[in-house]
């Protein structure tokens, strides 16, 4: 009785295992090619045609629809050189996600544009001019110098809206602005007079960040914080030696009618020309006697007075404050709170102001050499102690930032934080990582008044003008000169003169504006009503302070509505160590060089370029040749643009910093050739078969369109919750393992037969899972997907013939759920673990022999009739390195054999002939146990000795763990087998 029910409930294989075995005939026409098709992905001719045909056919454009629009801008590229990967990490999940709403019926609005760049420009060009003609802007005057910029920005704007096509970004080209166009600069006039009618405007003397290289104030995003540990010699421009760092000066102030000494601590003696006062905290004993009296000054040759204040840290350098209110934020409140003289003691250019013929007119950093040795002198220089500091330096032109106290326009800020925070508390503005919402309140619940004025030649010109009578003067904001004209005499009658602010306005001022200006705004115009506000913002969650607040705050108070109700960040890009993208550190990769691919020879010589062009420094040449070797010793293959765009799209947008590595782009190419060959296989299958409407579909068929709808419905769920990594790897997840390594292999018996019902049901599931896979990946792959379906509509009938995908519809999880069949889904998952289960028992045997016989035998309680309506698609999928797997009907008694479960479903049996062979799989899986027994006990002492739990870093104790359960399977999976066996 045992054994008859044994005999029920199994399944009998016949293995012949042959070295180098060849596919039967039947399998043949899966390696043929029709002459019309390519036979391999070739990236180039792929992506060659399809973005003129993209414009011609005007998809871009907006289409009428009574769906919601989805509108969004391109965060406009500085005009400064090429775009760069963190443009196309930015341009591929703006394109991704515009090309899924277009698909799905969605009006697309996506503007694209360009920033003028104000101080990364000017500097530039600066650079360019200095590199080449040896010139500053200075030598050639503001109007040729402004000349020159236009262009050098006439030359990049047609670079970087080429790189943008070739990347097959959709943007509408007929909305495209440019920050310093006649509409915008309108549009920022029209704002600043706005704010400035409303009170939010006002002028005066404030600490600003100075870059003396620049002469100009500029923004903190614009200032690098450099850590400096200790005594650090740094290059400074407009010196020939290097500038000492990282050192803490002790001097001393003589008292006033005293011998006694009241001793100060300094990183920039240099600044003591402009002491007013000595300041120490009220409580601190050491010095409470001396408060009220006075010291000398050795070079103002004047007495200062030491004052008490609590903002004194008693614990820094001697516990004393040298107070120097024109070059120090902190000093210059104390300045107000005491009533303190203010002196200016640095100039524009970082020369010093002084009395003292010997300072005057000095560069700072030599003045402190001469203030050092005087302080020698006078014996009232202390200790000069290594102390750890942060010099904070301009970003564009690696001059030390100096704060220097300077009459500047500014927004008054607090009443629009206001609004800002408030939208994001109470759920109307969504930011997306919220985890960024820490920054936003920290931010802009501690938010200054916004100094706007920058000291520079490009860029828009502050609407102000100062208008005089001769005996009085006042600032007048106007649009124009004839409007500051007609104000000016209606204040002092009409013997007045104006001269428009020579300043222009902080480039994040124009850039804050652009969600309602590149709309229309101020006109109410017919985008403007349609569109505005925008459905979200994307950038990287660096700029959120100095862009995202700003539109928010800018766009509330001049529209009365907030300009998007989603705000989707994302992270640093870095390069696959980890550390960010940057020309210091000589690791930037231009996009092209990877679509295009490049030598060595070719990368380093394009370094060279950069820097006899003057964009790189001879250090940051130095860097980047050194690293190229390093990383692409046989220089960047050839990926294409579809390749870069797939793996761009994988990586988890939203985390903090995103490795990427190249080595990734060569994977992905693999898998678009893999879509390729997959395309080819089912053309050559519907050639020989009719794809016939109604045809009777076999359980692998439903199994696989179940499958594509829980992909359908996953993609379409991470797209709406901006998840582009959750998008591409559940795609690929189904056409790498569901569709070509599970189905498509497993249709091939099927397919063999030249007539048949198995054959035609095939057929019409292939073409479904293609036609849709093929829709799904558009919005990634957009160049792949257009040339494929091109190609298979033209000799697919039912296919529809279309100009390009973004004709038809994305699929959705409702148009595909009648396929989903979770049951089914688990019951073919067993067929799979089967084969899978006796490809692991073929290999473990690794029998040696030209030629070898060997049967497999599946014994299972359930799911029999499933097993056995699968018998061919197990056989056919059951072979491993040119085994073939055939099926018998007979069952005979089992002898020499190794076997394995399968979960509780079932057992498999493999029995090999040659009793010597099987002699030979037993000792080789018993050497193996003992092998890794012999690990496993390494491995437990290593794990248990005193202090590794206390000294072993954490990474290492979790992949001590992870190797653990790794070896303890693999040594419960080979003990079954013996067990078994025996």
């Amino acid at each position: 009785m045992i054994l008859e029910t044994f005999r029920m409930n199994s399944l009998r294989l016949h293995v012949t295992l042959r070295r180098g075995y060849n596919s039967p005939n039947c399998y043949k026409y899966c390696t043929q090619t029709k002459h019309d098709f390519p036979t391999t992905y070739n990236c180039k001719d792929v992506e060659s045609k399809w973005y003129d045909i993209w414009e011609k056919n005007k998809y871009f454009s907006t289409k009428h629809s009574d769906k919601t629009s989805f509108t969004i801008i391109l965060p406009p590229p500085n005009v400064t050189g090429t775009l760069h990967l963190g443009h196309s990490l930015t341009a591929v999940i703006q394109d991704s996600l515009a090309r899924w709403y277009r698909m799905r019926g969605h009006p697309v609005v996506w503007v694209p544009g360009l920033d003028h760049a104000g101080i990364a420009t000017q500097v530039v060009v600066e650079k360019q001019l200095k590199k080449s003609k040896g010139l500053s802007r200075h030598d050639l005057g503001k109007e040729e110098f402004l000349s020159h910029v236009e262009s050098w920005k006439n030359e990049k704007e047609d670079v970087i809206y080429k790189q943008l096509k070739s990347f097959g970004a959709s943007l509408d080209w007929s909305r495209k602005f440019f920050t310093k166009d006649e509409r915008c600069s309108n549009a920022v006039t029209e704002a600043f007079v706005q704010l400035a009618e409303r009170n939010l405007v006002y002028r005066d003397k404030s600490i600003v960040n100075w870059s003396p290289t620049l002469r100009s104030a500029i923004s903190d995003i614009e200032v690098d914080y450099i850590p400096v540990t200790g005594k650090t010699e740094i290059e400074i421009p407009g010196y020939e030696k290097k500038i000492t760092f990282g050192q803490i000066t002790e001097f001393s102030y003589k008292l006033q009618n005293s011998d006694e000494v009241l001793t100060v601590a300094s990183t920039r003696p240099e600044t003591m020309l402009g002491d007013v006062a000595v300041a120490v905290h009220p409580e601190d004993e050491r010095y409470s006697r001396y408060i009220g009296s006075q010291v000398w000054h050795p070079f103002r040759k004047t007495y200062i007075p030491i004052i008490a204040d609590r903002f004194v840290n008693m614990t820094f350098g001697t516990g004393a404050v040298k107070i120097t209110p024109a070059h120090d934020p902190a000093d210059l409140e104390v300045a107000k709170r005491h009533n303190l003289e203010i002196i200016d003691v640095i100039d524009e250019k970082g020369n010093i102001i002084s009395k003292t013929e010997l300072f005057q007119g000095v560069p700072r950093f030599l003045v402190r050499e001469l203030i050092l040795t005087h302080l020698a002198n006078d014996n009232a220089l202390g200790e000069i102690k290594d102390h750890n500091m942060v010099v904070p330096k301009c970003s564009r032109s690696g001059d030390v930032i100096e704060h220097l106290l300077k009459e500047q326009w500014f927004i008054k800020c607090k009443s629009m934080s206001a609004l800002a925070l408030e939208a994001v508390k109470n759920g109307t503005l969504k930011i997306d990582p919220s985890v960024h919402e820490r920054t936003w309140y920290n931010w802009l619940e501690n938010i200054k008044d916004w100094c706007v004025s920058r000291q520079l030649w490009w860029g828009h010109r502050i609407p102000a003008y100062l208008c005089s009578n001769g005996s009085e003067s006042t600032w007048i904001i106007a649009r124009t000169e004839n409007e500051a004209l007609v104000k000016a005499r209606n204040k002092f009658g009409n013997e007045v003169t104006i001269k428009q602010d020579e300043d222009v306005l902080d480039t994040w001022f124009s850039s804050a504006l652009l969600p309602f200006t590149v709309m229309g705004w101020p006109n109410q115009t017919g985008d403007y009503k349609k569109f505005y506000p925008l459905s979200m913002l994307e950038t990287g969650h660096d700029i959120l302070f100095f862009w995202v607040t700003r539109m928010v705050m800018l766009g509330t108070e001049l529209t009365g509505q907030l300009p998007f109700k989603e705000i989707l960040l994302h992270g640093v890009l870095c390069d696959n160590q980890g550390k960010k993208m940057s020309k210091s550190l000589g690791n930037v990769i231009t996009p092209e060089n990877i679509t295009q691919g490049i030598s060595l020879q070719n990368l380093n010589e394009q370094a060279k370029q950069n820097y006899k062009a003057g964009i790189f420094s001879h250090k940051e040449l130095e860097r980047t040749v050194n690293l190229n070797n390093k990383m692409f010793p046989n220089g960047i293959p050839e990926c294409g643009n579809d390749a870069l765009r797939l793996t761009l799209s994988s990586l988890e947008i939203k985390s903090h910093y995103i490795n990427f590595d190249v080595s990734e782009c060569v994977t992905n190419k693999l898998f678009c050739n893999k879509i390729w060959q997959a395309s080819k296989f089912i053309l050559l299958a519907t050639s020989k078969h009719p794809c016939l409407p109604d045809a009777k579909l076999s359980s692998i068929d439903k199994w696989i369109l179940s499958r594509l709808s829980s992909m359908v419905t996953t993609v379409n769920e991470a797209f709406l919750h901006r998840n582009l990594h959750l998008v591409t790897s559940k795609m690929k997840n189904f056409f790498y393992r569901d569709f070509c390594d599970w189905y498509l292999e497993a249709t091939k018996p099927g397919l063999a037969h030249l007539e048949g019902n198995t054959a035609s049901g095939h057929i019409r599931t292939l073409i479904k899972c293609l036609d849709v896979s093929l829709r799904i990946i558009a919005p990634i792959t957009p160049y792949l997907a257009d040339e494929l379906y091109s190609l298979l509509s033209q000799r697919i009938d039912t296919l529809p013939t279309l100009k390009s995908l973004m004709q038809t519809t994305y699929p959705t999880s409702e148009e595909f759920q009648e396929f989903r069949d979770e049951v089914l889904e688990e019951n073919i998952g067993n067929v799979w673990k089967v084969v899978s289960t006796i490809r692991s028992l073929i290999s473990t045997s690794n029998i040696k022999s030209n030629t070898s016989e060997a049967h497999v035998v599946l014994s299972a309680e359930d799911n029999m009739d499933l097993f056995i309506e699968n018998s061919s698609v197990i056989a056919a999928l059951s072979r491993v390195q040119g085994v073939k797997v055939a099926l018998e009907n007979n069952y005979d008694k089992m002898e020499n054999c190794i076997s394995d479960t399968v979960g509780s479903h079932a057992v498999i049996y493999l029995s090999i002939k040659d009793p010597k062979q099987a002699e030979q799989i037993q000792d080789r899986i018993k050497r193996k146990v003992s092998a890794l027994e012999g690990q496993m006990n390494r491995l437990l002492q290593l794990t248990s000795a005193p202090g590794y739990i206390a000294k072993a870093p954490v990474d290492v104790q979790s992949k001590h763990l992870q190797k653990k359960d790794r070896i303890r399977q693999e040594l419960e999976k080979l003990k079954q087998m013996r067990a078994n066996s025996a």
